[in-house]
């Protein structure tokens, strides 16, 4: 099976900073398309991204071609 990939950053501020409904509606919406979250990727500057900036990265089967 082939993989596409999508990778997402956040803002600093991070994931968990202020409300989280806009970022759980983009993840259900990505979710609906088939898009799997495999891996969050911080830029070191703090624990789980609170104040620095994540990489999201999602994957989902590549249609055939």
């Amino acid at each position: 099976m082939k993989w596409e990939y999508k990778i997402i950053r956040t803002s600093d501020g991070g994931l968990f900073s202020g409300d989280t409904g806009p970022m759980e509606g983009a993840l259900n919406q990505l979710g609906d398309a088939e898009w799997e979250l495999v891996a969050t990727l911080s830029d070191g500057r703090s624990t789980a991204g609170a104040n620095g900036a994540t990489a999201l990265v999602f994957k989902r089967p590549k249609p055939d071609a």
